[in-house]
C-alpha cells in the first residue's frame, strides 16, 4: 500500500489540534505550525512533527491546511515577509482553508497565489469546518466543501479522514463559506435568542432549569439552545466557543450584506449584542455567557433560577417558548432569502442545514414551506404578531431589554401592515423579497364577463395582411443573423404556436453554444420553473442567462429573452423578471404580451380575457386566478403588475399600446410609445387577433433597428410565433411525419395528471367516445400516499409498489397488441386535511410537498418502466408534459414538427444524441422516432382529446 501523503497543518488551536492529531492517527505525515510554541510541544508528543514558520512547515507537503481564526491570520501565514508559506509551496500543492471566512476570501487568495507569486500550479479549496473541539478530535466534524471537482476528488481521502458528513456545494471557489455563512448567521441568533430568553425566564421568576427541559421537548427547540444553555445554568464561562468568534462571524455576515445591499434584521440586532458584550470585556469568555448583559445587576440570575419555585409560571413559560419559536422562524427565513441572494437553493440549504448547528425546529418546519411554495399554512402571521406582544409587555413591565424580540415584532407588525397577516408564517419571505409590498395604493377594477361579438364589434377594423406583416419581419431577421431570441419556458406549452424549432430541457454551455451555432432565429428552454417554489425558480433562471452569456460570448452572438408565462396569468412573473434584471441587467423595456390566440386569450384596453364559447371572461373571475400558488384578484393588467411585483413598479413605470395604436397609427404609433417608456418600465400590448401581434413586432424591431434598443419580454405563446416570423400551419397528422416508422403497431399512450376542470372533462369525455378501444388505468394517489407510509422516500415506495408494477405490465402489454392506453391519476384533488383523515395513526408525517410529487414520480415511474415503446406518447397537462419530456424518456434536444390540433404542439426526436445520457438521468433504451404531443390543460373543449386521440388511432 502506497504511503499516505504529507500533510502541513498551520493553526493548531483547540480545533485545529484535534483535526491534526486525527490526521496523524489515521496515517498520515502531519507537520504544523503555530504561533503558541505549547501547540507544537503538544503536536510533537503526539508523533507529528513542528516547524518555525509556515514557509518550513508546508515544505514537501501535497497537501496544506490552513485552520487559523480569521482572514487576517490567513493572509500573514501564506504571505509574510520570507516566512510565508506560499515561499515554500511544493510543486502541485492544494490548499485546503479550513477558517469561515468572507465568500469572496478563498478567491482572493488564490488570485494572489496565482498572479503575484506566479504559482499557477497550486490549488486552493474552499473547506470551512464545524462541530467542536470533540468531534475535531474524533474526525467527525462537517465540512462544506466547494472548489474545482477533479481537485476535490484528489483531496477526498483527507476531507473524509476529519469528518463525518462532507458535502459538496456547487457555485465554485467560496460557496461552502456561503452555506457557512448562512450557518453562523442562525447559529449565532439562536445563541443570542437563548440568552434572552433565558434572562426572561429568569427575571420573571420561572425555573431556569425545567424551562430549559420543556423547550428541549418542543417547537421552540434550537441545536444552540440544547448545547449552549447548560453553560448558563451552571454559569460556567469555561471558553469552549468564545464571545469573539462570533463577533467575527457575524460580521462576516452583515458585510456580506451591506455587499449584497440585502437588509438583514435579525442578524444586525445580533450583532450588535456580541458586539456589546466584547467591548465589556467578555470577549474571550464562553459565547453563552452573552446571557450576562441582559443581567447586568444579576449576572448569576439564570444559575440562580433552577432552583426557583414557580408553580403558577406555565403560562409566562408558554409565552417566552413563544418569543424562540418566532425570532428562530424569523431567522430560519432570513437566513434562507440571503442564501438565496447568494446564489445556494434552498434546497440545498435545507438539507445541511437541518442538521446542523444553525439548526431549529421552526427551521425544519418553515424551510420545507417555502421550498413548497407553501405560504399560507400554519400558525398566522397576526396570531404570531399577537403572542409576541404578549410577551413585549410583560417585559416592558419588568424592565427587560428585549433587544432580537423586539427587531422581530417589528419586522411582524410590518408584515401586518402590508395585509400579510393572515398568510402563514413562510409568507415573512416576501419581506426580503419585496413581493406585495408596494407603498401605493392598489385598487382593483372589477369587470363582467361580455358576449364576444359585442366587445369586438367595437374595436377598431382590423386592415393588416398577415402574409406582408410576416415577409417585412423576415427581412428584420436575415439582417439579425447574429442575434437569437431565446425563449425561457415555464411549462412545456410555450411551443403550441410554433413549429420548425428546437427545445432544450438542459443549459450546459456547450449545449447552448451549439444552439447559437445552429440556423434559425430563435430556441426553447423548457425551464418548467412554474412547477417550482419561488426562490428555485428565481435561480434558475439566473442559472441560465448566465451560461446563456457564457455561450453567446464564445460565439460571438446576441440574444434577447422572452420569459414565457401563462397566458391565464399564472407564474413566477416577478420572481423571474428580478433574477433577469440582478443577473444581465435592467432592460430598456419589458413587454408584457400574454394574448394567445387559439386559446382566445385576449388583451383589450389593458384588460386580459379568456374565451368561454361566446363569451369574454375577465382573467380574475376564472377558475386560474383561484390557483392556490398563483392567484390574483386584477383582470387590468396594469393593476396585475403592481398586484404581483409590490414597489418593484410604480404605475407610473406601466404603460400600454391600444389596438387604436395597433390598428390606426400603425409602425410609427407604436414605435412612438416604444421611445416614451421609461427606463425599464413595462409596455402592455394589447391584441386580439394574429395579425396585432405581428403589426407590434415590426414595430418594435425598428426600434431594435433605430434606436439600438434592448428589450425583455413577458409573453404568451403567441408573441413568439410573431416575433419569430413563423406562419401558421395546419394540423400535424401521423402522416405527415415522413420518418415516422409504419412498423411500429404499438398503441398510442395516452398520460393525464392535469387537475383542472377542463382537464377532467377532456379525459371524461375520452374514455366515452372512444369506449373499447381505449384501456385506462388509474393511479389512486390517496391509496399510494396511505402506502408512503411504509416507505422512506417516495422513490423508494415506487419502485416497491405492487400497484404500479401492475398498471406496468397490463399497459405494456395492451401497448405490444396495439391497443391505446390512458393512465390518468385519480382525480379527487387531495389535500393535508384529506390525508390526515384517512390515516390518522401514521407516524410519518405527510407533506404537501409529498402530495403534489407523488403523482407525477407515479406517472413518470410508469413511463420509465414499459417494456413497449408506444406509437406515440400524449402527455395531458404541463406539468405532466414537462415531466413526460424531461423524465419520462428523457429528451435534451427536441424539434417541434407542429401542432395536433390548435395549440397542441407535437415534439420529435430523430436521433439518440437528442437524449440525456443514463449519468443525466437519462434512459438505456432511447424511444427515438416517438411523437410526444404536449396537451395543455386548458386547451381546446370537452372533445378536443379524444379528437386528437381517434386522429392518431392506427389505420
Amino acid at each position: 500500500m502506497a504511503p499516505k501523503p504529507k500533510v502541513a497543518f498551520i493553526g493548531l488551536g483547540a480545533m485545529g489540534m484535534g483535526m491534526a492529531v486525527h490526521l496523524l492517527e489515521d496515517g498520515f505525515a502531519v507537520t504544523g505550525f503555530d504561533v503558541n510554541p505549547m501547540a507544537l510541544e503538544k503536536l510533537l508528543a503526539m508523533g507529528g512533527a513542528a516547524a518555525e514558520s509556515p514557509r518550513e512547515c508546508v515544505q514537501d507537503a501535497s497537501f496544506v491546511i490552513c485552520m487559523v481564526a480569521n482572514s487576517t491570520q490567513t493572509g500573514d501565514a501564506f504571505f509574510a515577509d520570507s516566512t510565508g508559506a506560499v515561499f515554500g509551496l511544493t510543486q502541485d500543492a492544494i490548499v485546503i482553508l479550513c477558517s469561515t471566512v468572507a465568500p469572496g476570501f478563498p478567491v482572493e487568495i488564490l488570485d494572489r497565489i496565482h498572479q503575484r507569486f506566479q504559482r499557477l500550479d497550486v490549488q486552493l479549496l474552499d473547506c470551512p469546518v464545524s462541530g467542536g473541539t470533540i468531534r475535531a478530535a474524533r474526525g467527525m466534524l462537517t465540512i462544506l466543501s466547494s472548489g474545482p471537482t477533479d481537485v476535490l476528488n484528489i483531496a477526498q481521502p483527507i476531507l473524509k479522514s476529519m469528518s463525518e458528513n462532507l458535502y459538496e456545494i456547487e457555485g465554485g471557489l467560496g460557496a461552502a463559506n456561503k452555506v457557512k455563512l448562512v450557518n453562523q448567521l442562525l447559529a449565532g441568533v439562536h445563541i443570542a435568542v437563548s440568552a434572552e430568553a433565558m434572562g426572561l425566564a429568569a427575571t420573571l421568576g420561572v425555573n431556569t432549569k425545567e424551562f430549559y427541559e420543556t423547550v428541549l421537548k418542543g417547537p421552540a427547540c434550537s441545536w444552540m439552545f440544547e448545547n449552549r444553555v447548560p453553560h448558563m445554568l451552571s454559569n460556567d464561562w469555561t471558553p469552549h466557543s468564545a464571545i469573539s468568534i462570533f463577533v467575527k462571524d457575524m460580521r462576516i455576515v452583515t458585510s456580506e450584506g451591506l455587499l449584497q445591499d440585502f437588509p438583514l434584521y435579525i442578524a444586525s440586532a445580533t450583532e450588535r449584542l456580541y458586539q456589546y458584550a466584547a467591548r465589556m470585556g467578555y470577549e474571550r469568555d464562553d459565547d453563552a455567557s452573552l446571557v450576562r448583559i441582559f443581567l447586568a445587576q444579576t449576572p448569576s440570575l439564570v444559575s440562580e433560577a433552577t432552583h426557583f419555585q414557580s408553580p403558577d409560571n406555565a403560562h409566562t413559560s408558554e409565552l417566552i417558548c413563544q418569543l424562540l419559536e418566532t425570532v428562530h422562524t424569523l431567522a430560519a427565513i432570513e437566513a434562507l432569502a440571503l442564501g438565496q441572494k447568494l446564489g445556494i437553493s434552498t434546497g440545498t440549504l435545507t438539507s445541511i442545514i437541518s442538521t446542523a448547528a444553525g439548526a431549529s425546529e421552526s427551521f425544519k418546519t418553515v424551510a420545507p414551506k417555502i421550498l413548497a411554495g407553501d405560504l399560507s399554512s400554519g400558525y398566522s402571521i397576526t396570531q404570531a404578531r399577537n403572542k409576541l406582544k404578549e410577551v413585549m409587555t410583560l417585559a416592558q413591565m419588568h424592565n427587560y431589554p428585549l433587544q432580537i424580540a423586539a427587531t422581530t415584532f417589528q419586522l411582524l407588525q410590518q408584515a401586518v401592515a402590508y395585509g400579510l397577516g393572515g398568510e402563514g408564517q413562510a409568507a415573512l419571505v416576501k419581506l426580503w423579497t419585496t413581493s406585495n409590498l408596494s407603498a401605493e395604493p392598489l385598487h382593483i377594477t372589477e369587470y363582467e364577463p361580455v358576449p364576444l361579438s359585442e366587445l369586438c364589434s367595437k374595436l377598431p377594423k382590423l386592415e393588416h395582411n398577415a402574409e406582408n406583416l410576416l415577409c417585412s419581419i423576415q427581412d428584420h431577421l436575415h439582417a439579425e443573423k447574429d442575434s437569437k431570441l431565446v425563449v425561457l419556458d415555464d411549462d412545456p406549452t410555450g411551443t403550441q404556436t410554433c413549429h420548425d424549432i428546437n427545445v432544450l430541457t438542459m443549459w450546459d454551455v456547450d449545449l447552448l453554444a451549439s444552439e447559437f451555432r445552429s440556423e434559425g432565429g430563435g430556441f426553447f428552454i423548457l425551464t418548467n420553473s412554474r412547477a417550482l417554489p419561488p426562490n428555485e425558480a428565481r435561480t434558475l433562471v439566473s442559472e441560465i442567462l448566465q451560461n446563456l452569456s457564457r455561450a453567446a460570448d464564445m460565439t460571438g452572438k446576441k440574444f434577447e429573452v422572452v420569459l414565457r408565462g401563462d397566458s391565464t396569468l399564472r407564474g413566477h412573473f416577478l420572481e423571474e423578471v428580478e433574477s433577469y434584471i440582478d443577473t444581465i441587467g435592467s432592460p430598456d423595456a419589458w413587454i408584457l404580451a400574454p394574448f394567445f390566440g387559439p386559446g382566445i386569450r385576449y388583451t383589450i384596453n389593458d384588460v386580459q380575457y379568456v374565451g368561454d364559447r361566446d363569451t369574454l371572461v375577465p382573467a380574475a373571475k376564472t377558475p386560474f386566478a383561484k390557483d392556490r400558488t398563483f392567484g390574483y384578484r386584477s383582470s387590468n393588467l396594469r393593476e396585475w403588475v403592481r398586484e404581483k411585483a409590490g414597489s418593484r413598479f410604480s404605475s407610473k413605470d406601466i404603460m400600454s399600446v391600444t389596438l387604436e395604436d395597433i390598428r390606426l397609427g400603425g409602425v410609427s404609433a407604436i414605435e412612438q410609445k416604444l421611445l416614451l417608456m421609461p427606463k425599464g418600465g413595462i409596455l402592455i400590448v394589447n391584441a386580439v387577433q394574429t395579425e396585432d401581434m405581428l403589426m407590434f413586432s415590426l414595430a418594435l424591431l425598428e426600434v431594435r433597428k433605430k434606436h439600438k434598443r434592448r428589450f425583455a419580454y413577458r409573453t404568451g405563446a403567441s408573441f413568439v410565433s410573431s416575433r419569430l416570423a413563423i406562419p401558421k400551419k395546419s394540423v400535424i397528422l401521423p402522416r405527415q411525419i415522413p420518418t415516422l416508422k409504419p412498423t411500429r403497431r404499438t398503441g398510442g399512450l395516452i398520460i393525464a395528471g392535469s387537475y383542472v376542470p377542463k382537464s377532467t372533462k377532456q379525459v371524461e369525455s375520452l374514455v366515452q367516445i372512444l369506449g373499447d378501444n381505449l384501456t385506462t388505468f388509474t393511479v389512486e394517489v390517496p391509496a399510494l400516499l396511505i402506502e408512503l407510509q411504509k416507505y422512506p422516500d417516495i422513490l423508494t415506495m415506487l419502485r416497491h409498489s405492487p400497484v404500479l408494477q401492475g398498471i406496468v405490465a397490463r399497459a405494456s402489454g395492451d401497448l405490444q397488441d396495439g391497443k391505446d392506453v390512458l393512465v390518468v391519476t385519480s382525480r379527487d384533488l387531495v389535500t393535508l386535511d384529506s390525508v390526515n383523515s384517512w390515516a390518522p395513526e401514521t407516524s410519518k408525517r405527510i407533506t404537501n410537498l409529498d402530495i403534489n410529487n407523488l403523482a407525477a414520480n407515479a406517472l413518470v415511474h410508469i413511463v420509465r418502466h414499459l417494456s413497449v415503446c408506444p406509437r406515440y406518447l400524449l402527455a395531458k397537462g404541463g406539468v405532466t408534459s414537462s415531466d413526460a419530456a424531461t423524465a419520462g424518456i428523457a429528451i435534451k434536444r427536441a424539434r417541434v414538427l407542429g401542432q395536433a390540433a390548435p395549440g397542441v404542439p407535437v415534439w420529435w426526436c430523430q436521433s439518440e444524441e437528442d437524449f440525456k445520457s443514463q449519468d443525466q438521468g437519462g434512459r438505456e433504451v432511447k424511444w427515438t422516432e416517438l411523437p410526444l404531443i404536449i396537451f395543455p390543460g386548458n386547451v381546446g373543449d370537452e372533445d378536443s382529446l379524444a379528437d386528437v386521440v381517434e386522429q392518431w388511432a392506427l389505420q
